[in-house]
């Protein structure tokens, strides 16, 4: 039973850090792009460099420590589809105003995305070529 129980644990907190690593991977994509268009500085690179590798570091630490990929059991595996099922759930979760809570965390990042990425709001979104200052 207590292996059941270490296993379920260990699933559940591997199944989360690496969906927050894959978070962090994504922000460093978009900081890379924000960084080579002059949007961004190197605070945020390294910054999403952190946000994905640190949780990577444990992720992995945590499955050396549980006996390697070869001994992972299905109560691990369930583990792992823990934190996703935790987040839809509460993603589909209401708001005050109504909407959903995924539906607001997508426009936060759409928001930040633009601000990183510099996007132009006059316009319609044209990129960073774009010179007219109704655009900024």
């Amino acid at each position: 039973m207590t292996d059941v129980v270490a296993n379920s644990v260990a699933g559940f907190m591997t199944g989360g850090l690496v969906l927050s690593a894959a978070w962090g991977l994504f922000w460093l994509a978009i900081s890379l792009v924000g960084l080579s268009r002059g949007t961004c500085g190197w605070r945020v690179v390294f910054m999403s460099v952190l946000g994905g590798c640190v949780p990577l570091a444990l992720a992995t630490a945590l499955v050396w420590w549980m006996g390697g990929l070869e001994r992972m059991t299905s109560v691990f595996v369930m583990g792992l589809l823990g934190m996703p099922t935790v987040l839809a759930g509460l993603g589909l979760r209401r708001m005050p105003d109504g909407q959903r809570a995924g539906t607001h965390l997508a426009a936060g990042v759409r928001h930040l995305m633009e601000n990183l990425l510099g996007m132009h709001q006059g316009c319609g979104g044209c990129h960073d070529g774009h010179d007219q200052k109704t655009c900024r």
